[in-house]
């Protein structure tokens, strides 16, 4: 039993997780794999949601008290957003900490403090420009937490009261070991717009020698990345891959996905982290990354997969290609990345870090 200074035993810190999101996404995945693998006895955790979706269901199936806005409607869905903060005020008192997740939530942090809680704003993106409104939540949030070390890195030198790297896990039991099948699938899961680089990965699977392999790009598209996929999908129809490349959306279960896939290959131009990668090593799935800031700080290139240089077509294709036609070197890539996420980005790793910095921000103690 864990015990104060006086020998009483402490109650639970009560946290209430704040999520712009409840669709199939990195930052929402990071919240509920954390929240999931809480001793209630130490914290209890609940959650509040812009809107529905994957993670808001699974979260309240599993026992979470969840809340949400509603249903994430077409064209007004921002409004959830804001909406949601006047949710956040007839909560926030019952609540020891309240812990907003993402940029996108820096208005909550701020409506949080001003109610009087103790907040904890956790970082999970790297925006080009840190304005006023993202300063002004820094500032104000009793902890600033980072999804991985390149986050922290990216934010150095921006003022805030106290700061925590909190790296980004999953459970890997939760992952089935990737299964070999006569069908070869190359996926990408990532939101689907020009920051993404699908059409980098779309040049390279063009360019492969190998016909009887199959490209899936998983994920949602904002409004703003309509005229990108639709490029995308002309240039399917010109290139003569129609039959062989395929926008499902985004999946409600990553885990069947990467069990079927051959390997995952992520040509993001940015990422704190890339949850995706860490995900398919959990599975034993290769990886393939473009060598830059939060992907080379997960993927060790030549072991669980490889890193090519931003931008380089020729090599990327030379990588999909080695990977499709080694099933050798497939097997070891993806029993390399399982055993680096065991012992390296493992939810229960993050558990007893976790515990600590509620306790102590609720006790206020080492947090100035």
């Amino acid at each position: 039993m864990s015990c104060t200074d006086s020998g009483t035993a402490q109650s639970p810190v009560r946290v209430l997780h704040v999520l712009h999101d409840s669709r199939r996404s990195g930052v929402p995945a990071v919240a509920a794999n954390l929240i999931l693998a809480l001793d209630r006895s130490t914290v209890t955790a609940s959650a509040l949601f812009a809107y529905e979706g994957v993670y808001s269901e699974e979260l309240r199936a599993r026992g979470v008290q969840v809340w949400s806005m509603g249903k994430r409607l077409p064209f007004i869905w921002r409004l959830n957003r804001f909406l949601m903060n006047f949710k956040l005020a007839t909560l926030v008192r019952s609540f020891d900490v309240v812990h907003a997740h993402s940029v996108k939530c820096a208005w909550s942090v701020i409506v949080a403090k001003a109610l009087g809680a103790v907040v904890v704003f956790h970082l999970h993106e790297l925006p080009g420009t840190v304005g006023p409104l993202l300063r002004r939540a820094i500032a104000a949030a009793d902890c600033v937490v980072f999804c991985s070390h390149t986050c922290a890195a990216h934010y150095s030198a921006i003022p805030a009261r106290s700061r925590r790297v909190l790296v980004n896990a999953v459970d890997p039991a939760s992952f089935p070991p990737v299964a070999e099948t006569p069908r070869r699938r190359i996926v990408m899961v990532a939101s689907i717009n020009k920051g993404k680089g699908q059409d980098l990965l779309l040049e390279a699977f063009s360019r492969l020698p190998q016909k009887d392999v199959e490209l899936y790009f998983y994920g949602t598209t904002g409004l703003s990345a309509h005229g990108y996929v639709a490029g995308l999908k002309r240039a399917v129809q010109t290139r003569g891959l129609a039959g062989r490349v395929f926008f499902p959306g985004p999946t409600a279960d990553i885990r069947s996905v990467l069990k079927e896939s051959t390997l995952l290959v992520h040509t993001s131009w940015r990422e704190s982290f890339g949850m995706a990668l860490v995900e398919a090593m959990a599975s034993g799935v290769p990886v393939i990354a473009q060598d830059m800031e939060g992907m080379s700080e997960v993927v060790l290139d030549g072991v669980t997969g490889y890193l090519v240089p931003p931008g380089d077509v020729e090599c990327l294709t030379d990588r999909i290609s080695r990977l499709l036609d080694t099933p050798s070197l497939r097997s070891r890539f993806g029993a390399a990345g399982r055993a680096l996420v065991r012992q390296e980005y493992s939810v229960q790793s993050r558990v007893s870090e976790y515990v600590e910095l509620c306790h102590d921000l609720n006790a206020g103690r080492g947090m100035r």
